[in-house]
């Protein structure tokens, strides 16, 4: 009899999370081929629920999890898009703030009903309960990893 390979949770979330995210890509990919990615879809959607509130670079970073370099890079490739525009606010000139276009705004629905539908597939078939203890244990888990001493730089 062969021994099972152990289940690594690690490696389970990031199989998932690739999935998840070529899913987000495909349906973002068939209206918006060019002009967006899964992850531009994601940031958009932020921008739209915030959109009464001054939007930073850091807000991005924070929100996302990702670095500076990262969020520069996405930032740059939405700006070059027409997707969003940085803008100066007058109360301090190191800060720019984003701001949805347009062709943005006007992309919002279809964004929206993308990641409606990702988030009904992604939980299709299981209970509110079970996806409040989801998240309670993803909560930890990420808890876990920011509080760990060999993680800070």
């Amino acid at each position: 009899m062969e021994k099972e390979e152990p289940r690594h949770i690690g490696f389970e979330i990031k199989q998932t999370s690739k999935m998840i995210h070529r899913y987000i890509n495909k349906l973002a990919a068939v209206e918006h081929a060019n002009e967006m990615t899964g992850t531009h879809a994601w940031i958009l959607r932020y921008l739209w629920e915030n959109r009464n509130r001054e939007i930073f670079q850091k807000d991005i970073e924070k929100r996302f999890d990702i670095n500076r370099s990262s969020a520069t890079g996405l930032l740059k490739l939405m700006e070059k898009n027409g997707l969003i525009t940085r803008e100066p606010v007058p109360y301090d000139a190191r800060l720019k703030r984003i701001v949805m276009t347009e062709k943005a705004i006007s992309l919002h629905k279809s964004v929206k009903e993308d990641i409606d539908l990702a988030e009904e597939r992604i939980t299709k078939g299981i209970s509110a309960e079970e996806l409040e203890l989801l998240r309670s244990v993803l909560s930890r888990i990420r808890d876990n990893l920011s509080s760990a001493k060999d993680m800070e730089e």
